[in-house]
């Protein structure tokens, strides 16, 4: 007989929709493979077609220093991803993610950004600050498609300084100092679409000496130019906070979710604001109703934080541990909710109390063959 010649183009197509783990043994079965496989077109149609899933940083409660371990949260199962003890992470971006320490001055050098899919890791030589009064620090990941550039912004503040920040460029070989940056410490972890990174921060805006009030703000960071601005907000949101509000992509879109109220119990509206326009601050506004029984019919869900995957879904998560846990997936042009438990989490002792989970620790995720040694090689 004779053999049959598959098309390149086929071959291609079908090896797209394999998952990582597969991808890395069939590139040792011939050179044209490998080849195909490490080819920059076909990382980035692989990575096109993956499916999202939730990337959940959880505390270990047997380690001293409570560290945290990966879990990739897909269809209803939790599988752990090893060699990844950390204490924080970043938002992912075309898979790969920063983890970073944050409040202990051991911690702070310790900045390494990895491919949770390939298990690849690059450590980042130290910062250009180094306080041993350093109390807070937050490390946001950031991508440049014009000139496909990864860099990583570090905000920090200590004791004897004020919000410091600086940036890394992967591929350099060190820290620069951001000049004309924003007073306020970005204490939140960014998200970046497009080429910026976003953050939501709500100041203390003191009216007189007896009078403080909160306002929200939105700052945007061009991962290019390398250059903060202001984002204008609708004057008609809230106070967001960190526990009752999240700020998610859906569809290309930053996307900020309020569920005060429906946290407390008080309604079963979610409201989100989705930006059209960030140059001239454009928002429109969309009201989410949850079924009358939501507390009711999802119990221990209350606090809990949202965040966002693929398909026109938002993702409700406990933010705390317990038994046959689970999360709540509502699909926004249904307004349907339903409940996923989870198996393959970690055993713990129940009758120990768990922290809590916040949004800082909840990632959505798709798996990506994108090479940080190549990256840091170029």
């Amino acid at each position: 007989m004779n053999p049959v010649s598959v098309p390149n183009d086929l071959v291609f197509g079908i090896l797209t929709h394999l998952p990582v783990k597969s991808l890395l043994r069939f590139r040792c079965v011939c050179k044209s493979w490998r080849s195909m496989i490490s080819d920059p077109l076909f990382v980035e149609a692989h990575q096109s077609r993956s499916a999202s899933a939730l990337l959940i940083s959880f505390p270990d409660m047997r380690d001293p220093d409570r560290k945290r371990t990966l879990f990739c949260i897909n269809e209803g199962e939790a599988h752990r991803i090893p060699g990844f003890s950390h204490w924080n992470i970043s938002q992912s971006v075309n898979g790969l993610i920063c983890i970073y320490g944050q409040y202990s001055p051991k911690q702070s050098h310790r900045v390494r950004v990895c491919n949770p899919s390939t298990r690849e890791h690059v450590t980042l030589p130290p910062p250009f600050f180094s306080d041993p009064d350093l109390f807070f620090q937050c490390n946001s990941l950031g991508f440049d498609p014009s000139t496909k550039t990864y860099k990583i912004l570090r905000a920090w503040m200590a004791d004897s300084w004020g919000p410091k920040y600086e940036i890394f460029t992967l591929g350099s070989d060190a820290w620069r100092i951001i000049k004309d940056a924003p007073e306020a410490l970005l204490d939140t972890r960014g998200i970046c679409l497009n080429g910026t990174i976003y953050w939501t921060k709500a100041r203390a805006i003191e009216i007189d000496h007896s009078r403080v009030v909160m306002q929200n703000s939105m700052i945007a960071f061009h991962v290019g130019e390398e250059k903060f601005r202001w984002v204008p907000l609708p004057p008609a949101a809230p106070v967001w906070t960190s526990d009752t509000s999240s700020m998610i992509q859906i569809g290309g879109h930053i996307v900020i979710v309020d569920y005060q109220e429906v946290a407390k119990s008080i309604s079963d509206v979610m409201i989100m604001w989705k930006l059209e326009d960030s140059l001239n601050g454009v928002w429109s506004q969309k009201r989410i109703m949850l079924p009358e029984c939501w507390m009711q019919g999802y119990p221990g869900l209350g606090p809990f934080c949202v965040t966002s995957i693929d398909g026109g879904e938002i993702t409700l998560i406990p933010n705390h541990l317990f038994r046959d846990w689970y999360v709540v997936h509502c699909n926004l042009e249904e307004e349907s909710p339903r409940r996923d438990v989870l198996s393959g989490l970690p055993q713990n002792d129940w009758n120990v109390p768990y922290p809590s989970i916040y949004c800082s620790e909840v990632s959505e995720y798709a798996e990506s063959l994108v090479s940080l040694k190549e990256i840091c090689r170029h």
